[in-house]
């Protein structure tokens, strides 16, 4: 039986009454967080809330509460303590600041900015809104549209009759004024000025505009903590808690006083100390109120009987809040969740904007004058969450949100504390030892760095493999919170990689700082082998990770000769700590090794960094699988055989047994044979079927027994497996495009799920043909993979060789050289005099990057790179480049048009009026002088990037998260039933997901954006375009949030987007939508990528739907020309096109045009799949017809081919492309046929079929993110 929900009526104190639908298994908590966040009571936040009379606990569920499905709780404000007076001015500070954005310390600048209002609504709020609603409207009449209908018939009876005959003269003026207007904005759509192989400026990244509209009014000059504090002892006995300074926009200035009951004005000023309550040391005084006028419970309500400039300025902020997309305004839960854009603004983020004295003072109201409130025992709260029952979803969703949120809330702190310690502002533990060796711990995080300080990975490449290490120790960890074993702990680890330095922190073992004996090693070992421990709980416990890795039980010996029995690798170290708990720890070593490229790389002149080369659990996953299917096919062909043969020698038997009997035909009984029960026989198909595939986590290593058993024949197969089979197929698909990343992340993505590692790009280059025009796009973005992770290293190297001031100016002298070289060829001759002073940024050159970029990829991924082919991919390209590096070093720079070659003062002039907003040869005097001064400090750069645009380093984190279990089970089985062909029942499951998704990880999270993006799809499949578009909104907002603003995902929304405001008849904002997915498609990538063949096949539908058949003849042609350029002239994706182009040219009158291309398509049909085709036979017909009629049709008059433009039009003879993939000979039918086109005198198709996503619309749902 469904659940019923509760609906719930709070009311409070100021006569607000809130409605709350909750679920049983949300907690008091959760209710009081919805009544702090409603406009009605925002000013509440100090409160608890009554049932009946009885006070309820904020833990309790509403399930122990016997509420009646309809009750009534009422709110109380409740007092005051220091922390709920510094939560409650902190809140306050929060809801006028409107911070959109996470903190810069932790995600970077500009971190989680939204762009989509100013893409959707380009003239503002107001008046596109209008505008939609308008459209809307008219598309789909609602019961309001009725009833205004039919007061205007009762008005219209009313009235007089000369009333009416003049509203029946207006009307046909204002349409025909709205059809003007519509005519003039379908004329000035988006893609006026397309330029095809122009790529757009950076400003199609600026978060500026959309900075200014979600900046709220300004309702106090300050609000910040008074310098009288902290509270005497003496009045800390009267109750006083806090003492604030306020000026409000009337410039009046108050010293207020935070007590136990509330917030109160005291008689205190700048100079004099007296705590006394104003309205009693000043009661009958002149222009002085009475004493409760000034004292509230919550400072909102004080502060609006203070100012009423306050009071309408809130209102108004109020109000602007509720306008907004709910996504869009929201805040982080933790910074950690925030995107970190590589372009940001310049000049607004070089300094504050304004004076606020509260600025400072934040750590201070959020944590407390001893910052007592960030003292936590992480690791008690991670194996507490851990604890917890998980019998019913309920239990399970709460699980999961707590450990989400704890995982959220520990890598903010983790990476905060790994920023103090490369920045030196963390005191190390053991200061006499080397810097490598240095170990820190604050507020119960332990940290130290990703070096070799003691020779642990001596044999297997140092500080390479101990750098590695550190990140496999992540994954390790990721894989057992994914099993999610009870009894077996992890800690909480976090790698942040910083200004060049990786440190790993980690939650501490209880009793880890005692005495050894008290939290011995019991299961592997912590001497690389020396002596081992295998203790026999430990080993039942990690008997399910075995079962879930394929670990088979191996044998190991220590220094003594001493046998153990293992199920994990001796380096993967078991240990019960103080509390009782029993910890794994260093899970570096959770996968096999990669035999056979340890073999055949990590030996010889030139070995690979290091020998710490894993498979990934994908691959062992993966391998296990294709291995099980294959067994389980020699198993059936095995049976078919024995069956065959079985069957062959009962006939023999029969026919002998029947020449035998011949005289006893007479007992028919005698000779019948008993047939088998065939009820069994499905049942023991499978029954001797046997199989089994494990692997040694130590085989092929130092500590390794045998090699020879087969466990480690295993580990060889799936590492040939890897190298022969994987990654030749990935190749494959990337020479096809069946797999077509748009920016390195995807690339990684694309080869992580297929589980190949990123030493194996070389090989991927190798296989992709360097003379094949069709695969330049996919080389050129390994190649640049292979480049920027160099680069990334050797900026690292640099990093650690120079003090921290100078990283700004040595990543700028690093990406001049590399993708400025045709702009300053020797960058280093523009150095400051202390960054000359080191001979590495002195002495560097184009030339001597070049050599060591050549010499990283080759030695990391054993490619061989030609500098001349990197130049030559390069050119042109280099804003792609650029991109890759700042993304993988953490670097920041301001967001202006970098030039890659010396740029013409004519275009520099025109960036600079475009950048400022003004235009015109006319401009003001400030304005000539604001563009002169632009112009001149461009024409005057010495370099690419110079210091200045570096505008900050972000720490880049690997960290352990944890999914939702029962939310991805549900997504699942929801995709699987749409699939399936259960419509009905895979959106029911969808919604579920998305729902326990939001329940789980909150609305800004990637997985609720993937859940957002698959039910907008589904609901556009059921042809509810208004519901898709408006799933697909939230979608693309917190893509944009989450993941980048020109991260693929977020791409790919705004092109499926688009598509659904097509379908529901916006089709102007769908062009909107397609431009600006077009500008970052061509930033992130190049205009040569062969997936924007298919966006403009649906650009041209869309111009074509606005009746604007010059402008989509053009993205017609240009999809033609694409798909030529990259497919070669025999392929049936450029049949497709030059069909439709045909169809397109025909409409424009070109039949002469419109016959060639259809000769080319029908050439192409016929001779592959021959004549009887239906694709033959559809483009015959259109040949026929086109040739038939191209001299007729060319006779006819004006108004005869406007008419033919008509019945065009309305019949959708262009398609929206599905997916850019080769149709079915099924797919073309329904196509209007020729004759309906020039049968314009008797009437023509009204048939439109619906619009389908393009090529990348199955990325939302979760295998190509």
């Amino acid at each position: 039986m469904e659940e019923q929900p509760f609906r719930l009526t709070i009311k409070a104190p100021n006569g607000a009454e809130v409605p709350v639908i909750a679920t049983s298994q949300e907690t008091v908590q959760d209710i009081k967080q919805v009544v702090s966040e409603t406009a009605e009571t925002v000013e509440y936040s100090c409160f608890y809330l009554e049932y009946q009379g009885q006070r309820l606990d904020d833990s309790t569920e509403l399930s122990e509460l016997n509420l009646e499905p309809e009750s009534q709780l009422e709110l109380f404000e409740d007092e005051y303590t220091e922390r709920e007076a510094r939560l409650h001015v902190t809140r306050l500070r929060d809801l006028l600041l409107g911070t959109v954005t996470a903190s810069a310390d932790v995600a970077g600048l500009d971190a989680g900015a939204p762009i989509f209002d100013t893409i959707k609504n380009p003239d503002g709020l107001e008046a596109d809104t209008v505008a939609i609603a308008r459209s809307d409207a008219d598309d789909t009449p609602s019961s309001a549209t009725k009833g205004d209908k039919a007061k205007k018939s009762d008005k219209a009876k009313k009235g007089k009759r000369s009333d009416k005959k003049s509203s029946e003269k207006e009307q046909p003026a204002e349409a025909d004024d709205e059809a003007e207007k519509m005519r003039a904005a379908a004329a000035n759509h988006a893609f006026k000025d397309f330029v095809f192989d122009e790529v757009p400026a950076f400003s199609v990244l600026s978060t500026e505009r959309a900075m200014q509209r979600l900046r709220l009014p300004q309702c106090v000059r300050q609000l910040a903590v008074s310098g009288w504090n902290p509270v005497p002892r003496y009045r800390q006995l009267q109750g006083d808690l806090l003492y604030l300074h306020v000026t409000t926009l009337e410039n009046q200035s108050y010293q207020l006083t935070c007590s136990r009951l509330g917030f109160y004005v005291n008689s205190s000023s700048l100079s004099r100390f007296n705590p006394s309550a104003y309205g009693e040391t000043h009661a009958g005084q002149a222009g002085v109120r009475s004493a409760d006028f000034y004292a509230a419970h919550s400072l909102v309500t004080l502060l609006k009987r203070l100012s009423p400039k306050f009071a309408q300025a809130f209102d108004e902020l109020q109000a602007e809040m509720a306008r907004r997309e709910p996504v869009e305004i929201l805040p982080f839960v933790s910074s950690e969740q925030a995107a970190t854009p590589w372009l940001v603004r310049g000049a607004e983020n070089r300094g504050p904007t304004s004076y606020d004295a509260g600025r400072v003072q934040d750590v201070y109201l959020r944590l407390g004058a001893q910052a007592g409130d960030s003292m936590r025992d992480w690791n008690e709260e991670l194996q507490s969450i851990r604890e917890m029952p998980r019998g019913n979803l309920s239990e399970r969703v709460l699980r999961d949100r707590q450990l989400h949120k704890w995982h959220s809330e520990f890598a903010e702190a983790a990476i905060r504390g790994a920023q103090a310690v490369v920045e030196g502002e963390m005191p190390a533990l053991n200061p006499s030892d080397a810097a490598e060796q240095h170990m820190y711990l604050r507020d119960n995080i332990f940290y130290s760095k990703g070096f070799d300080g003691r020779e642990t990975f001596a044999e297997l490449g140092g500080d390479a493999a101990a750098h590695v290490a550190t990140g496999k120790d992540v994954t390790g960890v990721r894989l057992l919170n994914q099993l999610d074993v009870e009894g077996l702990n992890t800690l909480g680890s976090v790698v942040v990689d910083y200004r060049g330095v990786r440190v790993v922190a980690q939650s501490v073992v209880p009793g880890i700082f005692r005495n050894q004996e008290t939290t011995q090693i019991v299961y592997g070992s912590i001497d690389s082998g020396a002596t081992v421990g295998s203790d026999p709980e430990f080993h039942k416990l990690m008997e399910p990770v075995a079962k879930a890795l394929h670990f088979g039980e191996h044998t190991v010996q220590d220094a003594s000769g001493a046998s153990h029995t293992l199920y994990s690798s001796v380096d993967v170290k078991g240990l019960t700590g103080t509390d009782g708990r029993k910890y794994l720890l260093d899970l570096y070593r959770m996968t096999p090794v990669d035999v056979e490229f340890l073999e055949s790389e990590c030996a010889g002149d030139k070995p690979y960094p290091h020998k710490l080369v894993l498979l990934r659990p994908e691959l062992v996953d993966i391998f296990w699988e294709n291995s099980v299917r294959k067994a389980v096919q020699e198993y059936a062909a095995e049976k078919v055989k024995k069956s065959d043969e079985s069957k062959a020698e009962e006939s023999k038997a029969e026919e002998s047994k029947s020449e035998e009997s011949k005289p006893e035909e007479s007992k028919p009984e005698e000779s019948k044979p008993e047939e088998p029960k065939s009820d069994d026989a499905p049942k023991d198909a499978m029954a001797d079927f046997e199989f089994t595939l494990d692997f040694s986590p130590d085989a092929f290593t130092t500590t390794a027994g045998s090699n020879e058993d087969p466990l480690a024949e295993a580990v060889r197969s799936a590492s040939q497996f890897l190298q022969n089979i994987s990654v030749p197929g990935l190749a494959r698909d990337l020479a096809s495009y069946t797999t077509s990343p748009l920016s390195g992340d995807a690339l990684v993505t694309a080869m992580h799920q297929r589980g190949i590692n990123m030493r194996y790009l070389g090989q991927i280059a190798d296989l992709l043909p360097a003379d094949v025009k069709s695969v330049t796009n996919v080389r050129r973005l390994v190649i640049f993979e292979m480049v920027a992770r160099a680069t990334k290293h050797i900026i690292r190297g640099l990093f650690r060789s120079v003090p921290t001031y100078l990283h700004a100016e040595t990543f700028a002298l690093v990406a001049s050289a590399l993708v400025g070289a045709r702009y300053c060829a020797t960058p280093a001759e523009h150095l400051s005099a202390a960054a000359r002073a080191y001979p590495e940024l002195a002495e560097l050159t184009v030339q001597s990057l070049g050599a060591e970029i050549q010499q990283q990829v080759a030695q990391r991924f054993r490619f061989n790179l030609d500098l001349d082919v990197l130049a030559e991919l390069v050119r042109d390209n280099e804003r792609i480049l650029l991109r890759e590096v700042c993304m993988k070093v953490g670097a920041q720079l301001a967001l202006q048009q970098y030039h890659f070659v010396r740029p013409d003062e004519r275009a520099v002039y025109a960036e600079a009026t475009a950048a400022l907003g003004v235009s015109g040869s006319k401009l003001t005097k400030p304005a000539r002088r604001a563009v002169r001064e632009r112009v001149d400090a461009e024409m005057a750069r010495a370099t690419t990037v110079t210091v200045s645009d570096v505008m900050n380093f972000v720490a880049v984190a690997k960290v352990s998260v944890q999914s939702a279990s029962f939310a991805d089970e549900a997504f699942e089985a929801g995709r699987m039933s749409l699939e399936q062909g259960q419509k009905e029942l895979g959106l029911e499951l969808l919604l579920e997901s998305l729902a326990l998704h939001e329940q789980t990880f909150g609305f800004l999270h990637p997985e609720s954006a993937r859940c957002y993006a698959v039910v907008s799809l589904a609901h556009y499949d059921a042809g509810e375009a208004a519901l898709a578009a408006e799933f697909m909104t939230k979608a693309v907002v917190i893509s944009e949030r989450t993941v980048g603003l020109d991260n693929p995902l977020t791409i790919h929304n705004y092109l499926n987007l688009s598509l659904y405001e097509h379908a529901r008849g916006n089709t102007l904002l769908a062009l909107r939508l397609m431009r600006h997915a077009m500008d970052l498609w061509r930033v992130v990538n190049s205009p040569d990528h062969p997936d924007l063949a298919t966006a403009h096949n649906n650009i041209g539908v869309m111009l074509q739907a606005l009746h604007l058949y010059d402008d989509a003849l053009r993205f017609f042609d240009a999809c033609v020309t694409a798909r030529e350029r990259l497919l070669g002239p025999e392929h049936v994706l450029v049949a497709n096109a030059q069909h439709t182009l045909a169809k397109a040219l025909a409409i424009t009158g070109d039949f002469a045009g419109a016959v060639q291309a259809e000769r080319l398509a029908h050439k192409f049909f016929s001779t592959r799949f021959g004549d009887d085709d239906a694709r033959s036979k559809e483009t015959a017909e259109w040949l026929a017809e086109l040739t038939f009629n191209a001299v007729r049709t060319a006779k006819l008059t004006k108004s005869a081919q406007d008419k033919i433009r008509d019945i065009a039009s309305s019949a959708s003879l262009a398609h929206v492309d599905t997916e850019g993939k080769e149709p079915s000979a099924a797919a073309v039918k329904g196509s209007l046929p020729i004759d309906d086109l020039l049968k314009f005198i008797t009437g023509s198709s009204n048939g439109s079929p619906k619009p389908k996503p393009g090529r990348r619309a199955r990325g939302p749902k979760g295998s190509r993110r």
